[in-house]
């Protein structure tokens, strides 16, 4: 569809009348100074940018919330009047409110700012203005010009009183001549009142040319140029206002939806309150994360059993009364579960996925365990979520388009807590084993377990699942080299008198599994690149079955390194079938045919 055009008379005649705005445009926020250097460009005949307007039908405007434009605006006033519609085709401004309702209030309104050096409730220091032109000052002079603004635009609480040479004229005058005939005619009457009151006639000159330009660039010049959208999808639509706001300040779709959101819960300010709530979870937490709104406001929808897909439609009148009803729910369950999950030591450094703490958060809010629970239920829910989500985040059950696999897990939960209340780990392993990279129902996931290095995002996540009992609140570990990096360098081996054939073996075992281990930050510092053999024998007995150490001291020595990884590889997959829950017999026979252990060659 093409490009139209009108006047600016005819425009601002139509807002709020038949031009509405949607919820998922910004308050206004414009100063005078942008308004006088609005009018300003007007006046000049400069362009103004096109606008992005979209047909609503009366079908349509039951789900959505339409405001009208500030016509008396007052600074710091960021809620626009609901505009309560029915069977009535209207039109919502996409892009160009800003501009819109700065000439509403310059022709129409008013704008009600606070004067300088007055305290912000003292209620003298806030003045409602109107628009002025000075007929008398002349554009095109530029003689002692201090700005690129050279019409005599300006905000006055009254009529300015008359003053050597100036003559304020106020804008909203120019809507009262619709009819041509009567403009001239008021010119005409102004002009000879001037000449009587002793105004030459180069003066008269300018006031004449300055209310015929008013006058052409309000009611003769169709500058508004715009587009109109016709499409029904909300997504569309949404797509078509982020796009045309891209030159401006860019808004995520949870940006928008929050107005929409801001709106609709009359009792609280959702933005902030959404905000408020993200940065609680990323800052006042045992551990930092990195949350975000659009995994909070999806967070919303899945807790209150809504379709999970993100998008506009889903974000109804009915849905965001359901969600605010569920509200303070929600927070205490996305906040147990963050806390769970903090003290799993997961935070913004390791977790993976934040769509894989939906299921948990969906199964907190439905049963109200919390993440310092001490039943014997929660605290038996608490170690089977541990587990489920090590295997869900490794296996990268939830990457990509996760909205399936989101509803799925749901489901699943659904389906479990009606017969049961302990958190459904093995039903969620067994439901969305088809969407994971690792069959955790499967013994050969041991294999993958093991293939993970130290530069693999999931390296934290496969150590700490052998902690299974380990809870890290607010400590920092850090993933340690049991035989140091520096000593596993080509030129330290070679010095060390390892044979050129086995260093290559040696560098390209160092970042395996085998050779990893979680230590408290301060001891890994200690630590640092100490030979293993020297440490380790300062380490007690527990330490050593803890970090799954081989009892052999002989292989503690660089030389046997490799030695080492193989017996340690062992150990680690000991603990890790047990800690899944694989049958011993299944372990025993891959030991068997795939390690050829000599014992039971």
């Amino acid at each position: 569809m093409a490009y139209k055009s009108s006047n600016i008379a005819s425009v601002i005649r139509r807002l709020n009348v038949d031009y509405f705005l949607p919820a998922i445009q910004r308050p206004y926020v414009w100063t005078p100074d942008q308004i006088v250097r609005l009018f300003d460009s007007l006046l000049k005949g400069y362009p103004i940018s096109s606008f992005l307007f979209w047909d609503v039908s009366p079908a349509q405007i039951e789900n959505l919330n339409i405001y009208k434009f500030v016509e008396d605006f007052t600074y710091g006033d960021f809620h626009n009047e609901s505009a309560y519609l029915t069977d009535k085709q209207v039109t919502l401004v996409l892009d160009g409110q800003q501009r819109l309702t700065s000439l509403l209030i310059g022709l129409k309104g008013s704008y009600k700012s606070k004067l300088k050096n007055k305290r912000w409730d003292n209620p003298d220091a806030w003045v409602r203005q109107y628009l002025y032109l000075d007929l008398l000052q002349d554009a095109r002079s530029e003689d002692d010009s201090l700005t690129d603004v050279t019409y005599g635009l300006q905000f006055f609480k009254d009529d300015p009183a008359l003053g050597a040479g100036s003559y304020w004229f106020p804008v909203s005058r120019v809507l009262e001549f619709g009819d041509q005939k009567e403009f001239d005619s008021y010119v005409d009457d102004l002009l000879q009142k001037l000449e009587s009151q002793g105004v030459d006639r180069t003066d008269r000159k300018i006031v004449e040319r300055n209310l015929e330009t008013l006058y052409r660039a309000i009611w003769k010049d169709e500058v508004i140029a715009y587009f109109t959208e016709t499409s029904k999808s909300l997504e569309r639509v949404l797509d078509v206002f982020v796009r045309a706001n891209e030159g401006g300040t860019k808004l995520s779709k949870s940006d928008l939806l929050l107005s929409t959101i801001t709106t609709t819960w009359g009792d609280l300010n959702a933005r902030e309150e959404i905000y408020q709530f993200v940065d609680y979870l990323n800052s006042g937490l045992a551990r930092h994360n990195d949350f975000d709104k659009d995994w909070v406001m999806k967070a919303c929808l899945v807790l209150s059993d809504l379709p999970n897909a993100y998008k506009v439609s889903n974000f109804n009148k009915s849905n965001l009364e359901l969600i605010r009803k569920n509200w303070d729910a929600i927070k205490v369950a996305l906040e147990s579960t963050v806390r769970i999950v903090n003290d799993f030591g997961i935070d913004r450094d390791t977790l993976t996925s934040t769509n894989a703490l939906l299921p948990v958060a969906y199964y907190l809010f439905k049963t109200k365990v919390r993440f310092n629970a001490t039943d014997a239920m929660g605290a038996d829910a608490i170690v089977s979520i541990h587990r489920w989500l090590m295997k869900a985040l490794l296996g990268s059950a939830f990457s990509g388009s996760s909205d399936n696999t989101i509803a799925l897990a749901r489901k699943i939960i659904q389906e479990s807590l009606a017969v049961s209340e302990g958190f459904p780990e093995r039903d969620l392993l067994v439901g969305l084993r088809k969407h994971s990279q690792i069959d955790f129902t499967d013994s050969r996931s041991l294999n993958d377990l093991l293939a993970i290095k130290y530069s693999d995002k999931g390296c934290f996540l496969a150590l700490s699942l052998l902690y299974a009992d380990k809870r890290w609140g607010a400590s920092q570990y850090h993933v340690d080299h049991i035989f140091p990096q520096a000593k596993l360098s080509k030129a330290r081996l070679l010095s060390s008198g390892v044979s050129e054939w086995a260093v290559e073996a040696f560098v390209s075992s160092k970042d395996c599994l085998a050779n990893l281990q979680l230590l408290p930050s301060v001891d890994n510092m200690e630590k640092s690149d100490s030979d293993f053999d020297g440490w380790v024998m300062s380490r007690t007995e527990e330490f050593s079955k803890q970090h799954l150490i081989p009892a052999d001291k002989n292989l503690f020595r660089l030389e046997c390194f490799l030695d080492f990884v193989k017996r340690r590889e062992e150990l680690l997959r000991q603990r890790y079938a047990s800690i899944l829950g694989f049958d011993s017999d299944v372990l025993t026979k891959y030991l068997e045919d795939e390690l050829a252990l000599p014992e039971k060659k």
